[in-house]
């Protein structure tokens, strides 16, 4: 098996139009955070040690990008989904700019906008960052 390549995994959000996905153009870094929260076991019988097991998992995206105007399907809805407060589906897709197919979905889910930032560096390009937290269980979640 071969090495996969970051460039070629890019996120998409759900139109106005259900089941209909735009790419958010300019993307630059693209991460999903997983991990779960703990529960703790233990008990005076344990002392000095406290043991925990696994509680319920999270995920969270965060995206860097140089927004790449006008994109009116892309990060202008975005941003409006953000403004409004409404959670959006968003996907992640492994086929760069072109994957447009079922198979190349690797990640889908109902997620809410917890950031939207942007950054006006002297001599610099505009810059965006934004975090996603899921609103809703994910539909699919695999690295493929």
């Amino acid at each position: 098996m071969g090495k996969k390549l970051g460039n070629d995994y890019r996120l998409w959000i759900e139109s106005a139009v259900a089941g209909t996905y735009n790419e958010i153009k300019g993307q630059q870094n693209l991460k999903v955070n997983r991990k779960a929260g703990s529960i703790d076991t233990s008990c005076k019988d344990d002392f000095p040690y406290g043991t925990e097991a696994p509680g319920l998992r999270s995920i969270s995206i965060d995206f860097e990008l140089y927004p790449n105007l006008p994109d009116a399907s892309g990060y202008t809805r975005f941003e409006s989904m953000f403004q409004a407060g409404t959670a959006t589906k968003f996907q992640i897709r492994k086929g760069g700019s072109t994957g447009a197919t079922p198979a190349d979905v690797v990640f889908e889910a109902l997620m809410n906008i917890a950031s939207n930032d942007s950054d006006f560096g002297k001599n610099d390009v505009v810059k965006a960052a934004g975090q996603l937290t899921l609103a809703a269980a994910p539909t699919i979640d695999t690295l493929a």
